[in-house]
């Protein structure tokens, strides 16, 4: 019998028609395996030896009632097969330290994805790996070069703080807008964080396409319309979605970079497209795959789960 580790933001508040870790919860309890989850607050390590202070979970898809939790106990890393890293950013320091754990997990436990890929693909940045297939990108804290920038792609930018998910904080700047210099003081808290600034690409009214790679192969497209009053195209703040074919030019992306995620480890990505642009590598905790199959497409939790544990 397989047993998993998820490790996850608490299971009570969360929305069951959405969230990809409970989709993989449910097809791995479906195959009679072992499932168990834990917080990172319950990981910890002795000298080279890793635990996880866990609770044995059920579930089922009844909101509200959805997860049935054992006492917790405190496990050796050892105990798993699989170690399903999906805890939501921020991505802080405390993150980085449940990493540091995960790292110590024996050879016979896989961790999904990677530790040390976790730290070193930041889902804003390491599009900066793939310059031909992204918009023009920088990456600084200065914010007078945010503003050279700006001129130089044309006048209009989104600006994207690097340690958050589901949009928050991103913002797009236009010629013109009175608020520039306060929002770039916010968003690199004047000039001591980093940020992401990408070229706008008015293609973004029209969607962004969620696109699923599973061991670096592109298994299945979403393309999510954003509100007419936002940005953005996160499902959670409103964004209506279908499923999406790729183009022949987002196939040759997933293509290109395929090949990298897998050989970093990364079997469960999401990226995001605008205009047959690569916009965001998502790794960490990556969502898409209910409504996929709720639209007719594929059963990916069911194709994760056999990647995992071949």
């Amino acid at each position: 019998m397989t047993r998993h580790l998820f490790v996850v933001d608490p299971l009570g508040p969360i929305d069951i028609t959405k969230d990809s870790s409970f989709a993989l919860m449910c097809a791995a309890q479906a195959r009679g395996h072992e499932v168990h989850a834990c917080d990172t607050d319950g990981l910890s390590a002795v000298a080279d030896q890793a635990f996880a202070h866990c609770r044995a979970v059920k579930v089922q898809r009844v909101q509200g009632q959805h997860v049935r939790e054992d006492a917790p106990q405190t496990l050796h890393l050892g105990h798993f097969d699989v170690v399903w890293m999906r805890k939501d950013p921020p991505f802080d320091m405390q993150y980085i330290a449940a990493t540091y754990v995960l790292d110590l997990a024996p050879p016979g436990t896989r961790v999904l994805s990677r530790p040390d890929s976790l730290r070193s693909w930041n889902e804003k940045t390491s599009l900066l790996r793939f310059p031909d297939c992204a918009p023009p990108s920088l990456l600084t804290r200065d914010m007078a070069r945010i503003r050279r920038f700006q001129a130089e792609v044309g006048g209009s930018v989104v600006v994207k703080p690097l340690g958050y998910s589901g949009g928050t904080g991103i913002v797009a700047l236009h010629p013109g807008d009175l608020n520039t210099r306060s929002l770039l003081e916010m968003s690199t808290r004047n000039g001591k964080e980093f940020v992401i600034v990408q070229q706008y690409l008015p293609a973004v009214v029209q969607g962004d396409k969620r696109v699923i790679l599973i061991d670096g192969v592109a298994r299945a497209g979403l393309l999510r319309i954003p509100p007419p009053d936002d940005l953005r195209g996160n499902i959670h703040i409103g964004a209506t979605v279908q499923l999406a074919p790729l183009t022949a030019r987002e196939q040759e992306i997933c293509e290109r970079i395929g090949p990298a995620l897998r050989e970093a480890g990364h079997v469960f990505v999401g990226i995001d497209l605008i205009g047959e642009k690569l916009t965001e590598i998502n790794v960490t905790s990556p969502t898409g795959i209910q409504e996929i199959r709720e639209l007719g497409g594929p059963d990916l939790a069911e194709e994760l789960l056999d990647a995992a544990v071949c």
